[in-house]
């Protein structure tokens, strides 16, 4: 069964579980969330904090924890300019709205005007190009002679390799995502000369290394976010669990402003 996240209400527990108490309203971070129910472990499910509804708390478990854990990982800090290839996705939204208010500057990388726009009017000043071949330039243009600080790259490929131009000596890039399925080109010059660091990011790994402890501040760093309007939990659209073809084929499509969501 597919699915890696969703939202819904705990029917009983397991003998000897000390998690939430039937009635409450959780979001659950495990596999196979397409189906009515799942039984999971306690510690895959976190109680949904009050006026949050279900289908913005079925997102809650891998893109707000993703965006808070890179910007962790990034350790910018006010004044430092900060590059994000998937400008518009949810967690170059989500990133850049965190990021802002810690004073960082946001370069988005997207195509459409619409979508420059909406992230202008978040604070950030976005990089509007229709091809990789202009984004080195143009970001470049943006950033001025200090260049940026670090990128966080979603893409990969030539999109990831112009980006990894813009970096400043000793600059980090940060991998997250595959979305062009192709590789970063690397010159040695950049890692020996520049002292440029690549590093990849795996939510399921950033997760683990984290104790009981962090953990749960980690959540509830979430949860403020979420509270405080935390972008890129907007939903488009409704679907049946029957209805899951016609949802994959909406979600597929370009130009969304929201989720498509499957409900029970």
């Amino acid at each position: 069964v597919a699915g890696f996240e969703g939202a819904g209400t705990v029917q009983a527990l397991g003998e000897g579980t000390g998690g939430p108490a039937p009635g409450t309203r959780v979001a659950v971070s495990a596999t196979g969330t397409w189906q009515e129910e799942v039984c999971v472990p306690e510690t895959d499910v976190f109680p949904l904090p009050d006026g949050v509804p279900l289908d913005v708390g079925c997102q809650l478990t891998v893109n707000p924890y993703t965006a808070v854990l890179l910007l962790r990982e990034a350790a910018l800090e006010r004044g430092d300019t900060l590059l994000l290839t998937a400008g518009a996705s949810a967690v170059s939204r989500m990133t850049v709205h965190l990021a802002r208010a810690r004073g960082v500057r946001c370069l988005p990388v997207v195509r459409r005007t619409k979508q420059a726009r909406a992230l202008a009017h978040m604070g950030a000043e976005p990089v509007l190009v229709s091809s990789a071949r202009e984004l080195t330039k143009t970001a470049l243009a943006i950033a001025g002679q200090r260049r940026v600080d670090a990128v966080l790259d979603a893409v990969g490929g030539a999109t990831g390799t112009a980006a990894l131009r813009c970096l400043r000596p000793g600059g980090q890039f940060l991998s997250y995502g595959m979305l062009s399925g192709s590789p970063i080109r690397v010159s040695p010059d950049e890692l020996v000369f520049r002292q440029v660091t690549l590093r990849g990011f795996w939510l399921p790994e950033g997760m683990a290394r984290l104790d009981g402890q962090e953990s749960r501040r980690l959540t509830g760093e979430v949860e403020a976010a979420v509270a405080h309007g935390l972008p890129g939990l907007e939903v488009a659209e409704h679907h049946d669990l029957a209805d899951f073809r016609a949802a994959l084929r909406r979600a597929r499509q370009p130009g969304r402003t929201g989720r498509v969501v499957l409900t029970g």
